[in-house]
Order: C-alpha cells, then structure tokens, then sequence
C-alpha cells in the first residue's frame, strides 16, 4: 500500500493524476517500482489504483482501475477500452493515450497495417509483454515497432531503445484522402504527428491560393492543403523530411515545392523582398519544453507569428499552431495577439482547435491539454 499525505490526498481527490514523490508519506515493503498498487490516506482508507514509480519525482499515477478488481484485468480491460472508444476513427489513429485512457505511460498509434507503441512508465514497461500479446490477438498488425527512444523514460530509470518487433518499418497509410508513407522506426515521435491529424483536414478547407507550411516535416499539412488546389511551399531545417514529403507527393500525383532551411530565416528574406501571401501555417517544434523556457518559448512564439502576420496580404489566413504544455490556451494567444498587434494587422480568430479526437485530453490534468491551433483571418 502507498500511502500519501494529507497534501497528496487533497491533490489525489481534486482528480489529478500525478502525485509527487514529496507527497507521498510512506510504500508498503512489499510494493516495487511498476507495481499497479493500492493508495490511502495517512488513516489508511483506500483511495483508488495507482501506477508507482519508484525513480520518477511522479511517483504516483491514478488509473482508473476499481478498487477489488485483479490489476492486470483491469490494465486490459482499459486497454479495450480505449481501442473500442477509437472504433470510429480513420485507418492512422492514436488507439491509446497514456493518462487520459487511464494508462499511465502507455502511447499506442496505428499506422493503417502497422503499430507504434511506447511504454514511458516503469508500470507500462513491465506490461509490454502482456499489451503486445493483446494488441496481436485484437488487431493482428503486420508491423509492430517499439519507439522508446525518448528521453521521459529516463526519470523511470529505464533506458533508451527502439527496435521492430515485426514486419518492416515502412507503411502506408490513408489520411483523408491521400495515402502516406510512415517509417515507424526512424520518423519523428512514433512514425508521425497524428494529433494533427484533423487540423491538417480542417486547413485545406480554410485556406486558399499562394500558401506557405512552415515547419512542414514530411508534409502532414503541404500534402492536404496541395490535394485541395493551393499552391504550395513546404520549409523544414531537415532535408531528409523533404525527401519523404516528396515522395509522398509523388505517390498521390501532386505538386509541392519544397525549401530546405531555417524558418525563421526564410520568413525574414521573404519579407524583405515585399512578398504576399494567402495563407501560412506555422507548426513549429515546442518552443517552451520546461517552465524553464517558458519566456523564451513566448518570444519565439511572437517572432514566428509576427513574421507570418507582415506577409498575409489583406484577406489572408493563417493555421498557427503550439505543441508546448507550459504555453496555456489564454497564454498562447496573448502572445499571438501581440504579434497581430505589433504588425498593424486586424486579426479575427475563425476557429480555436485540439488535438484530435483519438488524442483526448484529462479535464483534471490541464498538463495534458498540450496542442493549441487557432486559425485566423487579417486585414
């Protein structure tokens, strides 16, 4: 039994999910780092189910599992769960979303044949055995890749490593109506940024005529927006992303122009030469990663936005977007506000979006609540 403190309990009953490691008064002899383990209070009285770290300063994660109920029923009852809550999302989907699905460290995305998954707590490593063999008998994927090359997983004192456990790394996949080629061991997160996913969808709908996608990877946003009639740039810093976006252009017969550099630098010289444009989407990297970098982060949120802002011409739209937890909603758009402001631009806001829906967020957990995407219209 964990038993907390009177401090980790008013946490524990406020909903939230992740109780520190000062907040927690004492663990049993016989509870080990990964245990799913029964929590009390400081009288004893049982709280809930919990996943218990014992190198993480999160040491404690609330699930959803019911008191009484054997644990590792229940991680795979949850498991169901949340596939079952998916059922009607498209082919490339997140099947499972860590806490929010009540499975603390546990991230599961299906790329149309193949899974990517990733176990980010000592509780989800110790179970990958029991989650793959459940995985094969519900969805029998053809390819199945391990992505725990993320640095998270060293406050749980496990190591780095990736590795295919089946099949061959590349799939393809449909999004919308194009279909993609993932590399589900060497691309970014566990193949690509299916949070996107719906927002990608929702831009080619938005925006029209001369557009730049900025921070385009391997053109989750170009592709869309190429497939419905615009005429497209794609900016990214890595060459070897450019190489697979055109070759996803290829695949679906499209035209998308493509310039390997520096973001920032690219907007500035485009400025400078008087450029106009349509439409922009800024879909950066997270710029503030720790509250640490928060102000930082803000700065260069502002720099992006004001840069994107000058080139609209009048009637122009603009998708930007913010992956950083430690940037709230109200936050973020202070910051874009500034940025409208400062470039003299009158600048209405059509639609505020999420993550998508297979990417559901803790309403207790406002951590959790990560990726912001407004898209706006200038005068």
């Amino acid at each position: 039994m964990i038993r907390l403190t009177r401090k980790g309990v008013r946490r524990w009953l406020r909903g939230h999910p992740w109780i520190f490691r000062s907040d927690v008064a004492s663990v049993g002899d016989a509870v080990r780092g990964g245990d799913l383990a029964t929590v009390a209070g400081s009288d004893g009285r049982p709280l809930g189910i919990a996943a218990y770290s014992d190198q993480s300063e999160i040491a404690v994660r609330g699930t959803p599992i019911a008191l009484g109920e054997d644990v590792e029923t229940g991680w795979l009852r949850l498991l169901d769960a949340a596939i079952d809550r998916r059922a009607d999302r498209p082919a490339c989907a997140r099947l499972v979303n860590g806490d929010a699905d009540g499975l603390p460290g546990l991230i599961i995305d299906r790329y149309g044949p193949g899974i990517s998954l990733q176990t980010l707590t000592q509780a989800a490593d110790r179970r990958l055995d029991a989650t793959v063999a459940h995985l094969d008998a519900r969805l029998a994927p053809t390819t199945l890749a391990l992505r725990n090359d993320v640095k998270v997983r060293h406050h749980e004192g496990l190591p780095e490593a990736k590795r295919l456990l089946r099949g061959a790394p590349d799939v393809e996949a449909p999004i919308g109506d194009l279909t993609l080629g993932f590399d589900l061991l060497e691309g970014q997160k566990t193949g690509g940024f299916l949070d996107q996913t719906d927002n990608r969808l929702a831009a080619a709908r938005f925006l029209s005529g001369e557009v730049i996608d900025c921070f385009s990877y391997d053109g989750g946003f170009g592709l869309q927006l190429a497939a419905a009639g615009c005429d497209v740039t794609c900016v990214d810093s890595s060459e070897h992303a450019l190489e697979r976006l055109r070759a996803n252009a290829a695949r679906n017969g499209l035209s998308v122009k493509t310039e390997a550099g520096n973001v920032f630098d690219r907007l500035r010289a485009w400025a400078a030469e008087g450029r106009q444009l349509d439409g922009i989407v800024l879909d950066p990297p997270a710029f503030a990663k720790s509250r640490k970098s928060a102000d930082a982060g803000r700065r260069a949120y502002k720099e992006i936005n004001l840069r994107a802002f000058k080139l609209l011409r009048p009637g122009g739209r603009l998708v930007t977007c913010t992956c950083s937890a430690h940037l709230d909603r109200a936050d973020f758009e202070r910051v874009v506000a500034e940025a409208a402001a400062d470039a003299g631009r009158w600048a209405r806001v059509v639609e505020r979006r999420s993550a998508a829906p297979d990417h559901p967020t803790l309403l207790t957990a406002r951590e959790t609540d990560y990726l912001k995407v407004l898209l706006i219209e200038v005068s």
